[in-house]
């Protein structure tokens, strides 16, 4: 029979060790994880981008420069710029043309010989370029990327439940089996319908390809490390993939290669699912005592740390225990976390902060083409921020607490989206909105960890899972967010800045989380989860 004291090995992490080289080898693979993901979840933008500039096609007038095609041939708007949908119904043929400038009472139409787009804003053509899906067929653009996240939705759902009932490492394999074979399909893709129905299968990985190593991860390294771990995988790799990626696109000058190139280094990550180890954490809850035990001692060995034989039957025989008291064998689903009051109020604000954090986030990375700059230079720049937004976690989260960074990034975000709304100088108005992307990344980096943290191992993969797919109604909305700046110029950041104000109101009775080691059962969460402004200060334990 065990000691007295099982307690003792709710932290059997102290044991076998807390960051080892184990834990180093999983670090690396979550880096390589993390850096796919960039592709995987960036990709799509450079995909469907659709200049900024772009005319009617005047065939009779393709001779002449740019500048003399849109004078002869583009009437002008109200603003005084060349309207993108129309052109003067007049016949222009050059050997007959003896003018200089058009005539403004000239009769206009609708292009009818395609479009030219501007090859110094993007210099290569998308699939956006190719079916021409501009003016009338300019929502086309956006429906892409709404099917993309409903994928995300759907996969969200399926890969969760697979997290939690076949294990971390079968969803990661999946989910990014499903990042491979429909980034390869996209390249074949030439019209609509096919290339929405490629992006919703990409969309399935969306997160997924990376949440089930975060998850794992985290599991396995001892408190005082998971600030390091869960921000150092997203600052680096995440933040470099995307600072790269837009060049991709901008020397191959070929946008099915491209997809290639986002979809076919994935196969590396599926390939490592054969040799990334189960999590022992998730093995021991829900009830697979024997095979935890096994992984257990494999991190020990690989950590070099040394048991006895008698402290690891203790070990086993207090899990076998713990198990039976808690019935922690049983099979929970996500709607365990509805059956009181008080798990539902932390879920609903779980959810609500998520989708908030999402929208801000997901517009702030759309938006990127709509600000009059370079768009690859600022995207550069705005992905390499991330870097910094990743360190400033790790470095205050054990500090100062998550909520309180939570509540001022995501005040700060809204302040500086507010700003670039009212600059005017586009330069002014990029660094403003790079700042805001910097505060809001330090709010989706924070708010991972928490969530992650505050939920029990026995639904970890499914309580994420259910807050990423009902989440994602924000970042489903951020599309349309961005398409509110066709009716005026600044009120996507003027939303995004309202948005990030209301996601400080849903997180102020989430219960902290610093110094604590992740609870196991739904009992042992439910006796956190106070549901107060100000919370208790929490015990730290020695981990």
């Amino acid at each position: 029979m065990p000691g007295q004291d099982c307690s003792k090995y709710d932290d059997f992490l102290s044991y076998v060790g807390e960051f080892g080289v184990y834990q180093m080898r999983l670090l690396t693979i979550m880096l390589l994880a993390a850096f796919l993901f960039g592709f995987t979840y960036c990709g799509h933008i450079f995909m469907v981008l659709v200049p900024a500039n772009h005319w009617c096609r005047i065939p009779e007038l393709e001779t002449l420069p740019k500048e003399q095609q849109l004078a002869l041939g583009i009437p002008k708007d109200k603003a005084g710029n060349f309207e993108r949908c129309a052109r003067y119904n007049v016949a222009l043929e050059l050997d007959k043309l003896n003018i200089s400038k058009p005539n403004e009472s000239w009769p206009r139409k609708q292009c009818d010989k395609g479009w030219i787009y501007d090859k110094d804003e993007v210099p290569y053509e998308t699939i956006a370029t190719e079916g021409n899906w501009v003016c009338n067929d300019k929502e086309l653009v956006t429906y892409t990327s709404i099917i993309y996240f409903m994928g995300s939705v759907v996969g969200c759902l399926c890969f969760g439940y697979i997290s939690d009932h076949c294990g971390r490492v079968w969803s990661l394999c999946l989910a990014n089996s499903c990042a491979l074979i429909g980034g390869c399909l996209s390249a074949l893709c030439k019209d609509f319908w096919p290339f929405s129905a490629t992006r919703f299968l990409v969309g399935m990985a969306h997160d997924n390809c990376f949440n089930p190593i975060f998850i794992l991860t985290l599991e396995n390294v001892g408190i005082k490390y998971r600030a390091l771990i869960s921000n150092l995988a997203l600052a680096l790799g995440f933040s470099f993939s995307a600072a790269i990626l837009p060049w991709i696109p901008y020397f191959l000058r070929d946008w099915r290669q491209f997809a290639l190139i986002m979809a076919v280094p994935v196969s590396v990550l599926v390939i490592l699912c054969v040799v990334i180890p189960e999590s022992p954490s998730w093995l021991l809850s829900v009830g697979k005592v024997e095979r935890g035990m096994k992984g257990l001692k494999k991190v020990a060995k690989v950590n070099r740390k040394t048991l006895s034989d008698a402290e690891w039957l203790e070990m086993q025989m207090c899990f076998e225990l713990n198990n039976a008291n808690q019935q922690s064998a049983k099979t929970y689903t996500f709607l365990d976390l509805f059956k009181s009051c008080r798990r539902a109020a932390i879920i609903l604000m779980l959810i609500a902060n998520w989708s908030v954090v999402l929208l801000v986030y997901d517009a702030h990375l759309r938006i990127i083409s709509s600000l009059g700059t370079n768009l690859f230079i600022t995207f550069s720049l705005a992905s390499l921020i991330e870097i910094p937004a990743g360190i400033v976690p790790l470095l205050l989260v054990d500090r100062v607490g998550r909520k309180p960074l939570m509540i001022s990034s995501l005040l700060l975000c809204g302040v500086f989206s507010c700003l670039t709304g009212v600059l005017v100088v586009k330069w002014g108005i990029a660094v403003a909105a790079i700042f805001a992307r910097f505060f809001v990344t330090v709010a989706y980096n924070v708010a991972q960890q928490w969530d992650v943290e505050i939920l029990p191992t026995v639904v970890r993969g499914q309580g994420w899972a259910v807050i990423n797919v009902i989440g994602h109604v924000g970042a489903v909305l951020s599309p349309f967010v961005i398409y509110t700046g066709n009716y005026y110029h600044s009120l996507p950041m003027f939303i995004i800045a309202f948005f990030s104000v209301i996601g400080i109101g849903t997180i102020i009775c989430l219960p902290e989380t610093k110094g604590t080691y992740l609870p196991q059962t739904l009992e042992e969460a439910e006796k956190r989860w106070t549901l107060r402004c100000r919370n208790p200060k929490v015990k730290e334990t020695n981990a």
